[in-house]
């Protein structure tokens, strides 16, 4: 009996190893089988993505072979830099094996210094863009045809975004060169601070010649654009530029109008010579301003209509106010206030913004009743009053404190007091709006104060417009002087045991008081450490 028990212990034990046998062994096979699957899964991707970029060389070398087949003059794409009036397709979609694929050409002008260089802005923009710089021995000492030859690119794309195939060339024409007839046109695009944009989408328009110019092209990575045979103008200052970029501002050039010149100016091309022009674009976000309308008693105004203008400034001149963004010009484009006093824009150029007009008392109105500006109050900003500063955006650092409407965060708010009273004070501006304790005599602080309706005299005893500064509890009243425009305040104030933080503004004149909203509104003076 004690040999039965021996041999079936020992059964049992020999069955238990076989088990943790088998386990491993399935382990074992498990692990061999995912690596088997994961390398026949590799090649099977990579046998797909060697076929598919074979089909797209092929695609590429096909187009170009064809590229070359065609005439010289021929070769010119749709919305490219060289003007044609039969321009071949930019872009074309093939389908190789149920695969769809984009086949993009682009053709350019190119200057070579084998026979001088063309006619340049800068003698840096020379040394970049004329081919193999510099010129040999004996070359003219400028090309009057710097259009020497066209350079080719032909780029194959899946999914429209990712490249997988490239060719490039350079294509010359069969005849000897003559003086053109023509000019060069150099678009730089930069940030505001100078930094090149590469990427940027730059149309040149003329339809004052016959037949209209119109070319486009894209920037490189120094943030130029090159254009070569562009006829000459006819009037002068007739080629429009136009650039824009993804998350960017977009600007559009404009020509002289009489004694004014813009920032922006459009083009003026002479013959065998070349201009430029440099543009600035600003990141800017899509929901850019919110805005409230409401009454001097703190009561929204509902259905009513707001001017606004600002962003880029059109001309240089400081007495020219227009701009390129304005709610009355060309057309009446005016938002619309709702139920609870707020309106919304979107895609506002980064800077300052004006609201019913230069002096607060055009085009705001509710019906066919004129409601004048009293004061336009910022949410945030370190400024107090016009003009209301937009931000500039950037997406990788978006600001900490937005402001929801209609269910988007836009990242200004702004509070127009308005009222139908003219003889109402209306501020404008505040300065300084920000007061450091640290570095400023607060028993004998000095501001100034702009607007309408201010009427005082050069004895601050004589002032009958009345300038209080509060905060909390504490009222601060100032000593003004001023003219009998009633346009300007220039007033002192002990404002010694002032606290760190927001204080509000109360201007009082002809009978009416004007109270800025504040917290969290910036309404008067901001105190700083």
């Amino acid at each position: 009996m004690s040999n039965e028990l021996i041999t079936v212990r020992r059964t049992k034990s020999q069955l238990g190893f076989s088990i943790v046998e088998l386990l491993v062994a399935l382990f074992v096979l498990a692990v061999i089988s995912t690596a088997t699957i994961g390398f026949y899964t590799a090649m099977v991707q990579s046998t797909f993505i060697a076929k598919r970029k074979a089909a797209a060389v092929s695609l590429a070398t096909n187009q170009m072979e064809y590229l070359k087949s065609l005439p010289y003059n021929s070769l010119a794409v749709a919305g490219g830099s060289i003007i044609t009036t039969t321009p071949l397709p930019a872009s074309s979609t093939k389908v190789v094996d149920g695969i769809s694929y984009t086949v993009k050409t682009s053709i350019n002008y190119v200057d070579e210094a084998y026979d001088g260089c063309g006619s340049y802005p800068s003698q840096a923009l020379k040394e970049q863009y004329c081919a193999n710089y510099p010129p040999p021995t004996g070359a003219p000492s400028t090309d009057t045809n710097p259009a020497d030859y066209k350079s080719v690119n032909v780029s194959v794309f899946v999914r429209n975004t990712v490249k997988i195939a490239e060719v490039d060339t350079k294509i010359s024409a069969r005849v000897a060169e003559t003086a053109s007839n023509t000019g060069a046109l150099f678009i730089k695009v930069i940030d505001g601070s100078g930094n090149p944009l590469a990427g940027a989408n730059v149309s040149v328009t003329n339809t004052t010649l016959s037949p209209t110019v119109s070319v486009s092209d894209s920037t490189d990575s120094n943030g130029v654009a090159i254009f070569y045979g562009l006829p000459p103008d006819t009037a002068g200052y007739d080629y429009v530029v136009t650039a824009s970029l993804t998350d960017y501002s977009s600007l559009t050039t404009i020509a002289p109008s009489g004694s004014l010149q813009p920032n922006y100016t459009s083009a003026q091309l002479l013959v065998q010579q070349s201009s430029s022009v440099t543009l600035t674009l600003l990141p800017q976000a899509v929901y850019s301003l919110v805005g409230e309308a409401y009454t001097t008693s703190n009561t929204p105004i509902n259905n009513a209509k707001i001017y606004i203008k600002g962003g880029y400034k059109k001309y240089t001149s400081s007495s020219d106010t227009g701009y390129y963004f304005d709610t009355m010009s060309p057309t009446d484009t005016r938002p619309t206030s709702d139920a609870s006093g707020q309106f919304a824009l979107s895609n506002l150029v980064p800077g300052g913004y004006y609201f019913c007009g230069d002096s607060g008392a055009t085009s705001c109105s509710v019906g066919g009743t004129t409601y004048y500006l009293a004061a336009a109050v910022p949410y945030s900003g370190l400024s107090t009053l016009s003009p209301i500063n937009v931000p500039t955006y950037v997406a990788a650092n978006p600001p900490s404190v937005t402001f929801g409407f209609g269910g988007n965060n836009y990242i200004q708010k702004v509070r127009l007091v308005l009222t139908t009273n003219q003889n109402f004070p209306r501020l404008s501006s505040i300065t300084p709006a920000q007061v450091s304790t640290g570095a400023t005599d607060l028993a004998n602080f000095s501001f100034s104060i702009t607007g309408v309706n201010l009427p005082c005299s050069a004895v601050a005893s004589s002032c009958a417009t009345t300038v209080q500064i509060v905060q909390s509890t504490n009222t601060y009243t100032a000593s003004c002087t001023g003219d009998s425009s009633g346009n300007a305040l220039n007033c002192t104030v002990n404002i010694s045991s002032v606290g760190i933080g927001n204080t509000q503004l109360v201007v009082t004149s002809g009978g009416n008081t004007l109270t800025l909203p504040t917290t969290p509104l910036i309404g008067g003076l901001v105190i700083t450490p």
